[in-house]
C-alpha cells in the first residue's frame, strides 16, 4: 500500500514538476511579448495598485505638516471612521459639485457620441485613403495638446481687453463682453472645448468597427437600390450600436470625474472663481480640500466615494443592457 502511494506521488511530483518545467518554457518562448508589455503593466503597477494603501486615509484625519510626505503618513494618526465621508455629504458644497460633474458628464456622453459616430461614418464615406488619414489627423491633434495650452489659447480668444472675440464685437460697434466674469456662456464653451479635444480620439474606435463590417452587406444594399443615407441608416448605425452601448457603459464609470484640467486649469484658474458656482466639479473642490486647504484625508474620502459610485454605475447599467439585449452587455 505504502509503495502503491509512493509510486502514485512520485507521478504526481513528476507532473508537477513538468507543469512548471512547461510554464517555464511558455514564459521563454513568449518573453518578447513579456517585454512588449512590461512598460504598460509597470504604470499600472506604479499608479493604480502601488497607491492603493493611501485608501486608509479616507478613514483617518490628517493634515499636511511641514514638506515631508513620510512624515505626515507615518506620524501618529487619528482614525475617525466615516467621519470624512459625512463632512463631504452633508456640506453645501456637494449638492452643487454633484449636480455639477454630472450635469456635464451627461452632455459630454451624449454630444460626444453623437460627434463621435458622425465623424466616424464621414470619415469611411470618403473614397481617398489619403484624405482620411489627412482627415484623422487633424482631428485628432488637439487630443495632444495639454490644457495649460489650450487655456492661454482660450485666454487669446476671450481676453476682455484685446482678445479675438471681443476685438470683433468693437469693430462691429457692439460693447466688449467680460467672458470670465459671465457664467452664462461657459457651460456652452465647456463642452465645445471637450468635443474639440475628444472627438478625434473618440470617433477611432467606431472607425475601426465600421472597417469590421463585411462589405458584402453594402453590395447587396446597393444592388437592391439604396442609397448611401439608407445604407449608413440600416446598416452602419445597427452594426455599431454594440460598439456604442460597451463605450457608453464604460463613460458611466467616470460619470462623477471630470477633467481636472478643463475644469480648473482652463477654467477656475483662468476665471479668478469667478465662474466658480458654474464649473466647479467633486475634482475641483478635491484638489482645493487636499493641496490648498491641506487635508488630504476628506480629499481621499472623495475619491474613494467616486471610485464605489463608478464601480456600481457600470454594474447597474450593465445589467440594464443585459435585460434589454444579452448580447450587448458585458458581461
Amino acid at each position: 500500500m505504502n509503495g502503491e502511494y509512493s509510486v502514485k506521488a512520485g507521478k504526481a511530483g513528476g507532473k508537477s514538476r513538468g507543469g512548471i518545467k512547461g510554464l517555464g518554457r511558455t514564459l521563454y518562448s513568449d518573453r518578447m511579448f513579456l517585454l512588449m508589455i512590461l512598460p504598460g503593466a509597470s504604470a499600472l503597477f506604479i499608479f493604480n495598485y502601488l497607491p492603493l494603501p493611501g485608501i486608509l486615509m479616507a478613514f483617518q484625519t490628517m493634515s499636511l505638516r511641514g514638506s515631508n510626505f513620510f512624515y505626515n503618513l507615518f506620524n501618529p494618526i487619528k482614525w475617525v471612521g466615516l467621519q470624512n465621508f459625512h463632512g463631504y455629504f452633508m456640506s453645501p458644497n456637494f449638492w452643487q459639485t454633484t449636480r455639477n460633474t454630472l450635469g456635464y458628464n451627461l452632455v459630454f456622453l451624449t454630444v460626444g457620441l453623437a460627434a463621435n459616430v458622425f465623424v466616424a461614418v464621414a470619415a469611411n464615406e470618403l473614397w481617398s485613403k489619403k484624405a482620411v488619414k489627412l482627415y484623422q489627423t487633424i482631428l485628432i491633434f488637439p487630443a495632444f495638446l495639454s490644457w495649460v495650452i489650450v487655456s492661454y489659447l482660450l485666454f487669446s480668444l476671450l481676453n476682455p481687453d484685446y482678445g479675438v472675440f471681443n476685438n470683433a464685437l468693437r469693430s462691429m460697434g457692439l460693447d466688449p463682453v467680460s467672458w470670465y466674469s459671465t457664467s452664462a456662456v461657459w457651460p456652452v464653451l465647456i463642452t465645445a472645448l471637450t468635443i474639440w479635444k475628444g472627438t478625434g480620439l473618440g470617433s477611432i474606435y467606431y472607425f475601426a468597427a465600421i472597417s469590421g463590417i463585411d462589405q458584402e452587406i453594402y453590395e447587396s444594399a446597393r444592388i437592391d437600390g439604396a442609397s448611401r443615407f439608407d445604407q449608413i441608416r440600416h446598416i452602419t448605425l445597427p452594426l455599431l450600436s454594440p460598439t456604442m452601448i460597451t463605450l457608453t457603459i464604460l463613460g458611466l464609470g467616470g460619470i462623477i470625474r471630470t477633467d481636472f484640467g478643463l475644469f480648473y486649469v482652463a477654467t477656475l484658474q483662468m476665471g479668478y472663481g469667478a465662474l466658480y458656482d458654474t464649473v466647479s466639479t467633486i475634482d475641483t473642490y478635491t484638489y482645493s480640500m487636499a493641496i490648498t486647504l491641506g487635508r488630504p484625508s476628506i480629499g481621499t474620502a472623495i475619491g474613494l466615494y467616486q471610485s464605489v459610485v463608478g464601480l456600481f454605475t457600470i454594474i447597474a447599467a450593465n445589467a440594464v443592457i443585459r435585460k434589454i439585449d444579452k448580447d450587448s452587455a458585458m458581461f
